[in-house]
């Protein structure tokens, strides 16, 4: 093996291993993303974002204390 070689080979493996370290990456945020996104609800009166207790499916939204479900603002309000 040349000196050549060995350099293509050892670039080879680093670009390989950059990718899957932003793929890595990349997944792993999304992750956190979606859990994150079971305890966040959206009031649908004031469009508040706050986190949710986990107890019951209807809550009330700190900013204006309107009831808010899980699902958030609807087109139709």
């Amino acid at each position: 093996m040349t000196l050549t070689e060995l350099a293509c080979w050892v670039l080879g493996i680093v670009m390989i291993l950059v990718v899957v370290g932003g793929w890595g990456s990349t997944w792993r945020s999304r992750k956190e993303e979606r859990r994150s996104a079971r305890y966040r609800a959206v009031c649908r009166l004031c469009l508040a974002v706050f986190r949710l207790d986990g107890r019951g499916s209807e809550h009330r939204c700190p900013e204006c204390g309107a009831k808010t479900d899980r699902s958030g603002p609807t087109p139709l309000g």
